[in-house]
């Protein structure tokens, strides 16, 4: 997943540096429909801790620039940023339904 391409030029009219990132998630959006096709329909996530997300490294950044930090420190703000692709972009699910839940979670 390291295919990132990053070019760069500088705009002397702006008088700075303009950074494109670009990415194929092509292989990675077929891994999941297949890992999603695969997956038993019975049991699913229910009590179970199970994978129900790949993301790209440049789907990372993407959404960084769409303002949801997946990998911030805070917790509530990772939660924003998978509820946000659960609801939005289903195609990084390899579950379906909603297994990332709106509410806390208790362990007990």
């Amino acid at each position: 997943m390291q295919d990132l391409i990053e070019t760069s030029h500088y705009d002397e009219a702006n008088d700075a540096l303009v950074v494109k990132t670009s990415y194929d998630s092509s292989q990675v959006m077929a891994d999941n429909i297949m890992t999603k096709n695969m997956q038993p329909e019975t049991g699913r996530y229910k009590g179970n801790l199970v994978k129900v997300a790949t993301i790209h490294l440049g789907d990372v950044v993407r959404l960084k620039n769409l303002g949801y930090n997946i990998l911030s420190h805070d917790p509530d703000e990772v939660k924003r940023a998978l509820l946000y692709i659960q609801s939005e972009e289903k195609a990084h699910m390899l579950m379906p339904g909603t297994p990332i839940a709106k509410r806390k979670q208790s362990w007990a």
